[in-house]
This record gives structure tokens, C-alpha cells and sequence, in this order.
């Protein structure tokens, strides 16, 4: 047993860092500031969902559905999420050699992976059930201790079963990735797909509030006979049988064991396989010729090959792209459900005519969102790691280096973003000068994004990662760049929502145009002269 202790507190040690903002003790402090602060924000969030549902359940006395429905909405996270985290927890992790080497069963590897991913997951899942239980308080007709007892040993055995399945399922698909060049694809793929399904969920929550209430006890039914768990939630929280709860930890349980028992089979196989280089490209020695690129050039290959080659990565900084093409389709084929929105007395209150006269603006502030709300650079000046010092002495100006990554990130949104124009283009005809000014703060407003994030990240840099997702998620820089870039947001929005009625929107359009040309050139200064200077003092 004390081996099995220093094992699981080693791989702990080594590979759970992602809890860790920040290691230096003078940004101790801040760095457990911001994750309660994003905990809490959270949790805030998922209260308010879920007083969202009960009041809509409360008064037909069916709060038990509304548990069901989130425990079946959070495996449902969980499951994605889990699939989304399988590389990097369960494959590819820096101890494999150690543990490897050692004489140890491979179950008992195993078994500490997925512990280790259970740890993941209960602090993920605990910021999901904690608020759902103290909204529950607020509506439930009654409360019984039980109902204290049942929901803390939820909150523990919940994330087995979909860690469970978010292995197998991450197994499978690595299995299979393995054995092509593009092994994240699949990962990226699945990722993007569960953010999509949230993104729609939200967008029409009130239809599915309604619809919900219409067929509250089929829904229940359906959710109970699918999945497990869900049910035995809510039997627990309202008829407490110390019988079902012991069955439940007990099946759960075996299914972890069973679980184990059985990818350990070939769980090493398929690890192995991921540490193998193949190159299906051959190539003829006789006729090998050299090309040589700029060091711009090569230097922005580099950042887009890290880009391209990192899921975390993709899905995080990517994620506002696809959403605002999705956003340009949705528009371009449901118009009139935008316009009631925006004409809704409680929400912006505009007249229809204006709505309809000033599209272009419409279109500007979807262009805002996806600028803002993909801040590629604000991590890759941490991601270089330990590999800074060899970027810092390489021939070149550190000027360059920083502008490379500036124009990788302009490579990365400009077409898609362009794209999504086109859409919006061709669906409302706007004239030559509006699609002109559109096309222009396509590019300028990104770029606002990109110094913002290059030149936060100089100001938060966070060099002594030990996983990526570490960087990419959870840094100061991650989050004070985004915040940045949210304000900006919230102040083009309300700018332009102030002025649509007074003022014509191709005024507002260069007046905006204008603004940003001239924060960018405000930002390319600054980027040039003090943040070289800070990029020039780094060190691992």
C-alpha cells in the first residue's frame, strides 16, 4: 500500500501541474486569487442555470427532474471533456519511462492513470454538482439529512462511470489515430462538436425550458432508462434507500475495476505505437533539393506547425472562428429570430427598421466577437518553454521573432473570418464601401487581439510548464488577455447600439475602422520598444 501511495503521489506530482498557475512565490498569492475567481465564476453559472429550471419545475413539484437532467448533462460534459483530456493524461505522459522500468503490474499503471484522471474530473464535476445541490435547497418542497449524505457521495462517484466511458472512447479513437499522421484530428473534431451543441443549447434555452416542462416526465423517463445514475439521484435526493446507494457505489466500483482489468490489456500497445515516428513520404536522394525561406517565413511555419499540431491549442483559441461561421449561417437562413432578439424590449429594445438599415453593423459587432474571442497569442510566448533561450539566440532581432508570431496568428484567423464575410455578403448585399470597411476591421480588429496577447503573455509569461493545456487554459496571461478583449467587446457593442439610431452606419464603420488603426499602431509601438526589451530578459 505505501508503494501504491508514493506512486500515485509521484505521477501527482509530475503530471497534475495543471492545477498550478503560477509557481514563483511572488505570484503565489495572485495565482490561487485567479483560480477561485474562475471557480467561482463557474459555479456561479451553473447556479444560475439551474435556478433557471427549477423555477420552471417548482410549481408542478417535479425538482427531481431538474437533478436528473444535470447529472445526465454532466456525465454528458464529463464525457466529452474526458475524451477531450485521454491524450494527455492517459498517453504520452512524461513518468512513462519511470513507471515502465519499474517492476510493476501494468493493471497497477493503469489504475494510476485513471486515478490520476479521476482527480481531474472530481474537481470538475464538484464545480458542476455543488451549485446544482445548494439550488436545489432553495426549491426542493423538503430537505433530509440524507439528502446532505447522498449528494457528497455523488460527487465523488459520479465521474467514475464517465470516466469510464470517456476512456474507452479515447482509447479507441487514439487506437486509431495512432496509426495516421494526424493523430489529433479525431480529438479536435470530437472537441468542437460538444462546444457547438453547448453553444446551440444556450441559444435557444428558452424553447428548450418550455419544451422541457411540456414533457418533463418522459424526458425524466428516457434520461433514467439511458443512463444510471441520473436516476438514482434524484430517488436518493427525494425516497432515501441506503440499499440503492450501497448497489450504486458497488456497480461503479466493478466498473472501474472491470475497466482497468481490461485496457490494460493493450493499453501499452497503442502507447507505444504513439512514441513511434512514421513517414509514409519517400524520398529520392538523387533528386533532394533544399529550400531555403526567410527567417520570417520559417519562423512563421513554426508557430503554425505548433498551432496545428496542439488540440488545446486549436480548440481554445480556435473555438470563436468556428463559432462565428456557424453564427454567419445561422443569420444568413434565420434572420427573423436575430431581429425579434434584438427588438425584444428587454434585451436592446431597437425598432426593426433600424435593424434592417444597419446590417452592416450587425455584421461588425460578429466580426468583433471572433476577433476578440480568439486570442491565439496570449500563450505563445510560454509555450516556447525551455526552448526560449534557443529562440532567443538564434541570428535574428527579437522584433522579428515577435512579429512572426503577430502575422501566424493573422494566417489563422483572416481566412475563416473572410469566409464568414463572404456569407454575410452575398445573404444582405450590403454596397462596395460598407463590405470594403467590413473587410478592413476583419483584419485590424484580430490584430488588436494578437498584440494584446503577445504583449500580456510578456507581462504573465509562464515558461516552466509541464503540460500544455496548463499554458493554453489556465495562465494569468490566458485570462487577462481574454478579459481585455471581452471589454473591448462590451464597449464596441454598446458604442454601437448607442449610436445606430442617431448616427448613419457607414459613419460608424470608419469611425471604427479609424479607432482600431490607430490602437494597432499604438500597440505595434509599444510591442517594438518595451516588450522587446521584455522579451530580450526572459529567461526559463
Amino acid at each position: 500500500m505505501k508503494k501504491l501511495y508514493s506512486l500515485i503521489r509521484a505521477c501527482m506530482t509530475s503530471d497534475m501541474n495543471i492545477f498550478k498557475i503560477n509557481q514563483k512565490k511572488t505570484n503565489k498569492k495572485s495565482g490561487i486569487v485567479l483560480i477561485l475567481f474562475i471557480s467561482l465564476c463557474f459555479m456561479m453559472c451553473t447556479w444560475t442555470y439551474a435556478n433557471m429550471f427549477f423555477e420552471k419545475m417548482a410549481p408542478m413539484h417535479l425538482q427531481s427532474i431538474v437533478l436528473s437532467l444535470f447529472v445526465f448533462m454532466i456525465s454528458i460534459l464529463t464525457i466529452g471533456e474526458g475524451i477531450y483530456k485521454t491524450g494527455p493524461l492517459l498517453f504520452n505522459c512524461k513518468d512513462d519511462q519511470l513507471l515502465l522500468s519499474l517492476p510493476i503490474k501494468k493493471s497497477t499503471v493503469l489504475f494510476i492513470r485513471i486515478f490520476k484522471f479521476y482527480v481531474f474530473e472530481l474537481a470538475f464535476n464538484s464545480l458542476l454538482l455543488i451549485p446544482l445541490a445548494i439550488s436545489y435547497l432553495r426549491w426542493a418542497d423538503s430537505i433530509s439529512w440524507t439528502f446532505y449524505l447522498s449528494t457528497i457521495i455523488m460527487i465523488f462517484i459520479l465521474p467514475i462511470i464517465p470516466i469510464v466511458l470517456s476512456c474507452i472512447i479515447g482509447t479507441i479513437t487514439t487506437a486509431l489515430a495512432s496509426r495516421f499522421k494526424l493523430k489529433n484530428l479525431a480529438q479536435i473534431i470530437a472537441t468542437t462538436l460538444v462546444l457547438l451543441c453547448i453553444f446551440y443549447i444556450s441559444m435557444n434555452m428558452d424553447n428548450f425550458l418550455n419544451n422541457l416542462a411540456k414533457h418533463a416526465t418522459s424526458i425524466n423517463d428516457l434520461i433514467t432508462k439511458i443512463y444510471y445514475p441520473a436516476g438514482v439521484y434524484a430517488r436518493l435526493a427525494t425516497d432515501f434507500n441506503v440499499v440503492d446507494l450501497l448497489v450504486f457505489v458497488g456497480i461503479n466500483i466493478l466498473i472501474y475495476v472491470i475497466t482497468i482489468l481490461i485496457l490494460s490489456k493493450f493499453y501499452f500497445k497503442i502507447n507505444s505505437r504513439l512514441k513511434k515516428v512514421t513517414s509514409t513520404k519517400k524520398t529520392n536522394i538523387d533528386k533532394l533539393t533544399i529550400k531555403r525561406n526567410s527567417p520570417t517565413k520559417s519562423l512563421i511555419k513554426k508557430e503554425l506547425t505548433t498551432f496545428f499540431k496542439t488540440p488545446v491549442f486549436i480548440v481554445n483559441a480556435g473555438f470563436g472562428l468556428v463559432l462565428f461561421i456557424a453564427a454567419a449561417i445561422l443569420i444568413s437562413i434565420k434572420f427573423d429570430s436575430v431581429i425579434s432578439v434584438l427588438t425584444d424590449p428587454e434585451t436592446f429594445a431597437l425598432e426593426k427598421d433600424i435593424i434592417i438599415n444597419n446590417i452592416s453593423l450587425i455584421v461588425f459587432l460578429l466580426i468583433a466577437m471572433a476577433g476578440f474571442m480568439t486570442s491565439i497569442t496570449n500563450s505563445v510566448i510560454s509555450l516556447e518553454g525551455k526552448n526560449i533561450s534557443i529562440l532567443k539566440s538564434l541570428p535574428l532581432k527579437a522584433k522579428t521573432i515577435l512579429m512572426s508570431k503577430i502575422y501566424s496568428g493573422l494566417v489563422i484567423t483572416t481566412p475563416p473570418i473572410l469566409v464568414g464575410d463572404i456569407i454575410l455578403f452575398v445573404r444582405f448585399r450590403m454596397s462596395i464601401l460598407e463590405m470594403f470597411l467590413l473587410l478592413l476591421l476583419s483584419i485590424l480588429i484580430p490584430l488588436t487581439s494578437h498584440f494584446i496577447g503577445i504583449i500580456v503573455n510578456l507581462k504573465y509569461p509562464k515558461l516552466d510548464w509541464e503540460n500544455q493545456a496548463e499554458v493554453v487554459k489556465q495562465s494569468t496571461s490566458s485570462f487577462v488577455a481574454v478579459m481585455i478583449g471581452m471589454v473591448l467587446l462590451v464597449l464596441s457593442a454598446f458604442l454601437a447600439f448607442k449610436f445606430i439610431s442617431i448616427v448613419p452606419a457607414i459613419i460608424i464603420l470608419s469611425i471604427f475602422t479609424l479607432v482600431f488603426i490607430l490602437l494597432d499602431t499604438i500597440l505595434y509601438l509599444y510591442l517594438t520598444k518595451k516588450s522587446v526589451k521584455e522579451f530580450d530578459s526572459l529567461s526559463v
